[in-house]
Parts: structure tokens; C-alpha cells; sequence
């Protein structure tokens, strides 16, 4: 059984994901987060799973076992961001949290939405919120590759059998009125 990754495709509220919405992003091996506000702290929730994940905390099973009444049901929160007093007038500090470790990572990061949420992320703890957007996708390759027969019949048709139809059907037209 391959890692368990927890597609996420509805945001709540915030600058970081606003942007994303329609957008799926994949956590892999995620752990669940609780937003709790304390004194200096301000936490806001960014995402989480599905109404039908579920939180296991029986990690020596390979296999979750769904009827585990000590699994908790979803949605569980996976990403939030917050703010705190760092105690310098007009200074707040940013923080964003996220439960995996490995969802910015190489193997990840090109997964749909990923490489949006983490420049996001950066943005808005940079407070750069004008530059938070959804970047236009990479051109794809997509070369045509043909054998050395393929290659001659498309020239063969382009070339020679088309341009022929072109002319007979003229010449059976010109015929036909004259």
C-alpha cells in the first residue's frame, strides 16, 4: 500500500488560499492540526480533509482500520496560518503551519496547486499579499514522435495527396459548368 495523501479541494477564507479555490493540493502522510487563539496568537484555518478522511493514531499498521472507534472522523484541519505580538509596537510577527512535512517537497511540489500554496505562503509571511496569485502553468512537451514511415505518409499526404484532391475536385467542377 502506497503513502496515504489527503487531496484537499476547498479552502476557507484567507490571502493565501483565496486564490486556490477549484485547485487541488495533495499532502502525503498528513497529521491533523487544532486551531486553538491563545493570548499573543491569532490562528486562522486554511484547509482540511474531507468529511470522510479519518485520523488514525495506530502508525505500526500499514492498514487503517476504519471501525477503530479511537480514529477521529473528518474534516480535520491540515493547514493553518496565523499572527502574533512579538512585543515591538507596529511589528506582527506571520507564521503558516501545515500537517506534512513533505508536500513542498521535489516529489510533491508540482502536484496541482502545491507550488502555488508554498509561493503563497511565502508571500504573505514576507507581507507581499499584492504578489499572492495563481502562476500560469509551465508549457508542456508535446512533441509528436513518428517512425520513419509515419513521417513519410504525413508528408506524402500533406504534400502530394491533399493539394491532388484540391485539384480534381476544381478540375470536375470546371468540367461539370463547362
Amino acid at each position: 500500500m502506497g503513502p496515504q495523501v489527503a487531496l484537499v479541494r476547498s479552502y476557507d477564507s484567507h490571502a493565501i488560499v483565496n486564490e486556490l479555490k477549484g485547485t487541488a493540493t495533495g499532502f502525503p502522510l498528513s497529521r491533523s492540526l487544532e486551531v486553538k487563539n491563545a493570548g499573543k496568537s491569532s490562528v486562522e484555518k486554511l484547509f482540511g480533509s474531507s468529511d470522510t478522511s479519518l485520523a488514525t493514531s495506530d502508525l505500526n499498521s500499514p492498514k487503517v482500520d476504519p471501525n477503530n472507534p479511537k480514529n477521529r472522523k473528518g474534516p480535520l484541519t491540515i493547514g493553518a496560518a496565523g499572527t502574533y505580538n512579538t512585543g515591538n509596537k507596529d511589528s506582527q510577527g506571520r507564521f503558516v503551519v501545515v500537517g506534512s512535512s513533505s508536500w513542498a517537497a521535489n516529489s510533491f511540489i508540482n502536484f496541482n496547486g502545491n507550488s502555488d500554496l508554498a509561493l503563497n505562503s511565502v508571500d504573505w509571511l514576507a507581507s507581499d499579499e499584492d504578489l499572492i496569485s495563481i502562476r500560469p502553468k509551465e508549457q508542456e512537451d508535446r512533441r509528436i514522435t513518428m517512425t520513419r514511415s509515419q513521417l513519410t505518409l504525413v508528408r506524402t499526404t500533406s504534400q502530394f495527396l491533399l493539394p491532388l484532391v484540391v485539384i480534381v475536385a476544381g478540375v470536375s467542377v470546371w468540367w461539370k459548368r463547362r
